[in-house]
This record gives structure tokens, C-alpha cells and sequence, in this order.
């Protein structure tokens, strides 16, 4: 039997002969599916025999992926019509769930997931199926309401979705104004600017939402890039401020969108990250002479 016709034949009645719990059992079909815990359990109910055994989990789960806000076309499997991109998806969804389930650097409460690093610091984000992304800590229940809210007026097909204000930030354990961790290469023990907010922004990653959150979990686990991306860009925000203060320093313009052209406007832009760049390689080449 080959292994895509040995996957399909595990029906429930398959895991209960096997001494493997019904997943219907499992799944909390009344609850909010959207909740992180809840919507890993989907994917536990159907993989139950990989965790025995320590296996990659490969069993996409049934229908009830139709009670939570993941994308419609990947719900159900099909063979013939699926493209390359629905079945990649799949498969970085089996990977972060198994990861959130496997690791013992994160926890779960509500919509809030917790990651602890491997340098001690701790960074936390909302799990946003509804918005394909992550959010400040705290901030996608009354998110997720709204909506819901949205959804029951009259006519609810011409509203625009709510913007979802927190997308792409995590709170981090440092605070405002960080000092970058001793443990971070060429900034540790430099001291922030501009980072006044307690969380940062993490966004511009290139893949499918489940593999950005994978990323995203492995990047805080790492406890070191990611201080290291988030001080490159306090050094940018120094720059965008300096050249504000020095041409506007009485503030934007009403009329600034006639003060440079689009063209103009992004080269500006661009030599604020080539400073920025030009700041950190040399905060390189002196950390390597001292």
C-alpha cells in the first residue's frame, strides 16, 4: 500500500482501533478554534500516531479546519486540483503546529503566545488566524469582537474588514529604550534612541503566513538576530529623524506631497538606509579592532 493511500485510510475509526483517541474526542468543536491551543489540537487529534512514534506529522486534518478562519482553499485535500503553493502551505502548517507543540520555550494563554529565548528574554505576540499574522500581546480578542460585530450589520458584504492596528508587533521583556543584550554581536551593550514603544515591529517576511510564523517563533528562540534587527532599524529611525529636523523643523508640511516628487521622495528614503548601512558596517569594523 503506498504511503498517500495509507494516509487517507485513517478514518477515526482507524485511531480508535490502533489505541489511539477518537479525534472527535479531542477537538473542542463548540470552543474557539481560532485559539492557538484550540487550533493546535486539530492537529493533534489527526497526528496522534506520528507523536507516538516521533514522527513528522503528515496527516492533514478533516473538516473541521471549516470552523476556524484559515484560508478556505486549504481546508480540504485535493490531489487533482491543488496547486504547488496550497500544498506548501499545508505542509508549513503541519511543521509550525508540530513545532508549537514540540518546544518547550513556548506557552500559550488566550490568543497570547509566550517564547521564552535561549538568552533568557521573552517575547510574545497574538496568534491572528483571522488576519493571516501576529499582533501586540492582548490585543486580538477585542480585535477579533470588532469583527464579529462588523460581520452582523446589515448589508455586512460591503463592509471593509477593520484594520487589525497591532499587525506585526511583538512585545519583548526589555522594555522601552533597550539596552541590546551583551550576548548580541556588534550592538550588545549599546544603548536605543528611538525604540520608545514596548514592542517592535516584525514584518516584509517573504513566505506563506504558517512559514513566517515558524520563522517568527525560531527567530525569538534564537534571542539574537533579532535584537540586532530591531537596533538597525533604531539607527534608521535616527537618520529618518535627523534629516526631518534639519529641512522640516517646524514639522510636515500640508503641502509636502508638492515639495518632492514620488521619485524624489523615495531616493531620499534610500539614502537613509544607505546611511543607516554605512553606520553599521563601521559599528562592524570597530567592533573587529577592538
Amino acid at each position: 500500500m503506498n504511503k498517500d493511500k495509507t494516509k487517507q485510510s485513517k478514518t477515526n475509526e482507524w485511531f480508535i482501533e490502533n489505541g489511539y483517541t477518537d479525534p472527535m474526542e479531542i477537538i473542542d468543536h463548540n470552543g474557539n478554534l481560532d485559539l492557538p491551543e484550540a487550533f493546535i489540537q486539530i492537529f493533534v487529534a489527526y497526528n496522534q500516531h506520528n507523536i507516538a512514534e516521533g514522527k513528522a506529522w503528515d496527516r492533514w486534518p478533516e473538516w473541521e479546519l471549516c470552523l476556524t478562519s484559515m484560508n478556505d482553499d486549504l481546508h480540504f485535500e485535493d490531489k487533482e486540483q491543488d496547486t504547488p503553493e496550497e500544498i506548501a502551505e499545508r505542509e508549513h502548517w503541519l511543521a509550525a503546529m508540530q513545532f508549537m507543540h514540540d518546544s518547550d520555550k513556548i506557552s500559550i494563554e488566550g490568543y497570547t503566545i509566550t517564547i521564552k529565548g535561549n538568552f533568557g528574554n521573552t517575547f510574545s505576540f497574538d496568534f491572528a488566524l483571522a488576519t493571516q499574522g501576529w499582533g501586540a500581546p492582548g490585543t486580538f480578542a477585542e480585535h477579533k469582537k470588532i469583527l464579529e460585530a462588523d460581520s452582523l450589520k446589515p448589508k455586512a458584504w460591503m463592509w471593509a474588514p477593520r484594520q487589525y492596528e497591532s499587525k506585526y508587533q511583538i512585545g519583548h521583556s526589555l522594555g522601552p529604550f533597550w539596552v541590546c543584550p551583551e550576548h548580541v554581536p556588534i550592538h550588545g551593550g549599546d544603548s536605543t534612541i528611538h525604540t520608545s514603544d514596548v514592542t517592535f515591529c516584525i514584518d516584509g517576511l517573504k513566505g506563506n503566513y504558517p512559514s513566517n510564523l515558524l520563522s517568527l517563533m525560531q527567530l525569538c528562540i534564537d534571542d539574537r538576530h533579532i535584537w540586532a534587527m530591531q537596533f538597525a532599524n533604531d539607527i534608521y529611525q535616527q537618520i529618518r529623524i535627523e534629516w526631518w529636523e534639519e529641512n522640516w523643523p517646524s514639522g510636515r508640511p500640508e503641502d509636502f506631497e508638492y515639495q518632492y516628487s514620488k521619485k524624489e521622495f523615495n531616493s531620499i528614503k534610500d539614502g537613509w538606509k544607505t546611511e543607516a548601512n554605512k553606520k553599521i558596517k563601521q559599528m562592524v569594523i570597530e567592533n573587529e579592532e577592538e
